[in-house]
């Protein structure tokens, strides 16, 4: 394991790299596009695992909800990529509040904040670590029912369809 000395983790804290792609036409025709496809088919496959979804006839009533892929890429201490994210989110900009949702909450920091807390702790002499919970929302049930469009690059397993 590498630690870095106390002199350099506030500048580390600081600086960040963002070269994920931003679209799903992005991420299947860039450079990257092994990593990107390797994530988006174990994204697929941890959810057709956990059963996220029934697959079912659209009929009219239904209000359909349209998703996007998310993608991000971890980086080492050295700024290595370490691994390449995909995550398929539907896009709530298109729900109305109190009809489709009751509440939105994310138990997530801000970037500046976390970056400000790792300043500080490097400055003060302390260490910290990090962990990271794999693909905990999609343990959490859902309350509402929620009509999502396939969105390209989505591998379904039809079986029961």
């Amino acid at each position: 394991m590498h630690i870095l000395p106390y002199s350099q983790r506030a500048k580390v804290s600081l600086t960040t790299i963002d070269d994920a792609p931003r679209t799903y036409h992005k991420a299947i025709h860039g450079q990257n596009k092994l990593e990107s496809e390797y994530a988006i088919k174990k994204e697929c496959s941890t959810m057709n695992k956990l059963e996220v979804w029934d697959i079912i006839e659209l009929k009219s009533e239904y209000k359909l909800i349209g998703m996007n892929w998310a993608f991000k890429i971890k980086w080492d201490h050295l700024n290595h990529p370490l691994e390449h994210k995909a995550h398929l989110c539907a896009q709530v900009f298109t729900q109305t509040p109190g009809i489709d949702f009751e509440k939105t909450y994310a138990p997530t920091g801000r970037m500046n904040s976390i970056r400000a807390l790792i300043a500080h702790a490097s400055f003060i002499r302390l260490d910290f670590h990090q962990i990271d919970i794999k693909r905990t929302f999609l343990n959490a049930p859902l309350t509402e029912t929620v009509y999502l469009a396939i969105h390209q690059g989505l591998e379904i397993d039809r079986q029961n369809f």
